[in-house]
């Protein structure tokens, strides 16, 4: 018998399915926005400009990259995959770490709002232990 997939679970499927379509869009942007000024600034003997473009066109490439991993998650999710669980428990419990670790970074401001950047990752992380999620992904 199949298991039926908790309404939660489709809720993160979609929430990474929108995270990797708006991923992918700024890594476009990125991507082009810097091949375009590396070659201007290559062209032109600015090396500022050509310095910024390949910055921003390395940084595109990790956007587009990490939009292809939400697709991932987001199939593995939606499929109740095991390895999807897997996948976005670790994404998850990283981003809970750098938040935890950010916190400690800066002034009272960082901390504020390293706080509220928190309370979703947190929430996801406690869901996706919960046992009856967890069950739903054993096969």
């Amino acid at each position: 018998m199949a298991s039926q997939r908790p309404a939660g679970i489709t809720l993160l499927g979609i929430l990474f399915i929108i995270l990797g379509i708006l991923s992918l869009l700024w890594g476009l942007l990125l991507f082009n926005v810097g091949a375009i000024s590396s070659i201007a600034g290559a062209l032109f003997g600015a090396e500022n400009l050509a310095a910024f473009g390949g910055n921003n066109a390395g940084q595109g490439l990790v956007s587009i990259a990490s939009a292809v991993l939400d697709f991932i998650v987001a199939y593995g999710l939606l499929a109740l995959r095991r390895w999807g669980w897997l996948v976005a428990l670790i994404g998850v419990g990283v981003t809970v770490v750098q938040g935890v670790l950010g916190l400690f970074s800066g002034g009272v401001w960082a901390f504020v709002c390293g706080a509220a950047g928190l309370i979703i990752p947190a929430i996801i992380l406690y869901y996706l232990l919960k046992p009856e999620v967890r069950r739903a992904f054993a096969q």
